[in-house]
């Protein structure tokens, strides 16, 4: 390959740069390179990992690190610079150097979201790039966003951390959650079934077998689908499965079925998209409303419920943080019952998002967003979701956990009283953790549970919370949404633990700590998703595909109250200790061991309890002796 060869490819490769260039920018857009040095300003980031040398797809190189070397280059990676710079003489010095022996130097680049972005070596990956090469050899160090749970780029990314940590695959990618667990699934029945070494497996699977249903699938046409070819390929080994050697004329006839089976999934899901935008078009229209219009539904009256009043609490943040560009209004004391009237005379009244915020409200809205799909909804503490409809909740347990271990460090009589309203996973999610916490510090100590199966009963919660006491508990926690046990516990000078709002000053002898939500953030970030037309809509019924708004410690959606006056010091000291570890993601609650009442190993020592079977929680940990009642659950 001579000189004049490499140059009237630099010329060529310049001009597809050039085209590149003006396209988008006929488009009104940047045709620059992307540089990471400009993108990492919109994130935060909890860290870096070094992956070492490896094999990069180049369709995953992206852009470059630097932002003063972008204008070298169109967003395709191809060469803008005249030919008679000495940038032009490196590229096609390097053009021959592939040609004659190959780009044997690693670039060195930072993988971040699933794409790389080089450091030293922009040059070799433009000329790879331009050759159309599947890979480059590169340094690489992976710089990881932190964990936003609304940011659904960000949830699957994680999703791909793990996965990538057990196989090594980073050539695919899913636009739908939970497609790299079901992956990888398949990958390890695979190996299972054919008895291979798993490594040496993902890595065959990764060149030959992905590699080869992307080529056909993009020589089909099937990149112009509104899918990634990881997406596709999930369907395909779902409806063939992993086959080592086939055919490429088999295997041409079966992707071409498979892009016709997509083509009409994706064009009736499109006209359904269609329709839902002309309707809330002209729905908005009609109404003329510039302002963002929210109403809460709310189970009880604020006066009477600490649940309640978290709500509102978050409602009168959002109110004062928005002021002129959003309305609320709530509407309390709403009865199971009544709750689907009451959200259609809301909808009818043009709200554009409806909150409601309780277990109880889930049927009801989960039918009101199948019949109105042009109105937003958000349904607290419920597991039922539909394509406007989305769940949400908090790690509450986290800071009931440590309610625990105060509980623990506490208690003389070694016995405390647990008052909670039903037996649904997000309370017994709650209890559990309640009792980790006591079980860290004090082995010896039970947690004596009583159900009052009603959400407020005031003269059912005072007789639970009497037993409790002359039973000997020293220690009452609260689950409730009233006071009353932390009322009944400081007339019998009791220590209390308590639930949903911080009432230091209402009891200021008795009452040691609280698990609280601080609703008005998460709110926030809702109604700045709206009024950015950013909002992210569920459009599976799968339990394992719901958007699990689960915030934590780390969120500040829930927080630890303790009382400075009457924990000890030491003690005091452990507890921050112990809640800045989970803030920062360096404890888990429910990390092993952990063994049920019945004798069962629910976790062992290496293993943590992931969010869905958190969400569906049936068992109660073993120093836990009163009324284990059966769990409510059921997905239907």
């Amino acid at each position: 390959m001579n000189r004049f060869d490499s140059a009237k490819e630099y010329k060529n490769a310049k001009k597809k740069g050039e085209r590149e260039l003006l396209y988008w920018e006929g488009r009104g857009k940047d045709g620059y390179l992307p540089s990471l040095e400009h993108l990492l300003q919109k994130y935060e980031i909890s860290g870096e990992q070094y992956l070492g040398t490896i094999e990069i797809p180049l369709k995953k190189v992206k852009g470059t690190y630097y932002e003063s070397r972008r204008s070298a280059f169109s967003k395709n990676f191809l060469p803008l610079l005249e030919e008679t710079s000495e940038f032009a003489i490196k590229w096609m010095n390097l053009f021959e150097a592939q040609q004659e022996e190959g780009i044997r130097e690693p670039i060195v680049a930072y993988e971040f979201l699933n794409y790389f972005y080089v450091v030293e070596g922009n040059k070799r990956a433009s000329v790879l790039k331009y050759l159309e090469a599947p890979s480059i050899v590169g340094n690489v160090r992976r710089i990881i966003p932190k964990y936003d749970e609304l940011d659904p780029k960000i949830r699957i990314y994680y999703e791909f951390l793990d996965f990538y940590e057990k196989t090594k695959i980073n050539m695919i990618w899913f636009k739908r959650e939970g497609s790299f667990k079901e992956l990888e699934e398949i990958l390890l029945k695979h190996v299972k079934e054919t008895n291979q070494n798993p490594n040496e497996f993902f890595k065959y699977f990764e060149k030959f077998i992905y590699w080869n249903f992307r080529k056909v699938y993009h020589s089909l046409g099937g990149e112009s689908l509104p899918l990634t070819t990881g997406d596709a390929f999930l369907e395909y080994i779902k409806k063939y499965g992993i086959e080592d050697n086939i055919l490429d004329k088999e295997l041409k006839a079966r992707v071409k079925e498979l892009i016709k089976e997509l083509e009409t999934v994706y064009l009736e899901e499109k006209k359904d998209l269609l329709h839902e935008m002309l309707a809330s078009f002209i729905k908005l229209s009609a109404a003329q409303e510039k302002t963002l219009n929210i109403a809460f539904v709310y189970r009880n009256t604020i006066n009477e419920s600490t649940w309640v009043q978290a709500h509102e609490i978050g409602r009168n943040y959002i109110e004062e943080k928005f002021k002129d560009k959003i309305h609320t209004t709530y509407i309390e004391n709403v009865k199971k019952e009544d709750s689907y009237e009451v959200i259609q005379e809301l909808v009818d009244k043009n709200y554009n998002l409806i909150i409601t915020t309780s277990f109880d409200f889930m049927d009801s809205t989960y039918k009101a967003a199948v019949n109105n799909l042009s109105v937003k909804f958000l349904n607290c503490a419920g597991y039922k979701s539909y394509r406007n409809l989305s769940v949400y909740f908090g790690r509450i347990y986290q800071p009931q956990f440590l309610t625990g271990m105060i509980a623990g460090i506490m208690t003389k009589s070694n016995k405390i009283g647990f008052i909670a309203p039903y037996p649904l996973p997000l309370f017994v999610r709650n209890l559990n953790a309640f009792a980790i916490g006591v079980k860290m510090v004090n082995p010896s100590a039970v947690i004596d549970v009583k159900w009052t199966k009603e959400w407020i009963n005031y003269e059912l919660e005072k007789e639970l919370t009497v037993k409790l006491i002359e039973s000997g508990n020293d220690i009452i926690a609260s689950n409730l949404d009233t006071l009353t046990p932390l009322e009944i516990a400081d007339e019998h000078n009791v220590y209390s633990i308590g639930y949903n709002i911080k009432k230091d000053e209402l009891f200021p002898k008795t009452n040691i700590a609280a698990a609280t939500w601080n609703w008005g953030p998460f709110y926030e970030k809702i109604v700045k998703k709206l009024l950015n037309d950013e909002w992210e809509i569920t459009t599976s019924k799968h339990l394992k595909d719901l958007r699990k708004y689960w915030y934590g410690m780390d969120r500040k959606i829930v927080r630890l109250f303790k009382s400075k006056n009457l924990l000890p010091g030491q003690s005091e000291n452990l507890i921050e200790l112990m809640k800045n570890a989970i803030k920062n993601r360096e404890y888990d609650v429910f990390s092993g061991p952990i063994i049920d009442a019945n004798g069962n190993i629910v976790a062992t020592n290496d293993e943590s309890i992931t969010d869905e079977e958190l969400l569906k929680i049936n068992w109660y940990l073993d120093n836990i002796k009163g009324e284990l009642e059966k769990i409510i659950f059921t997905t239907d």
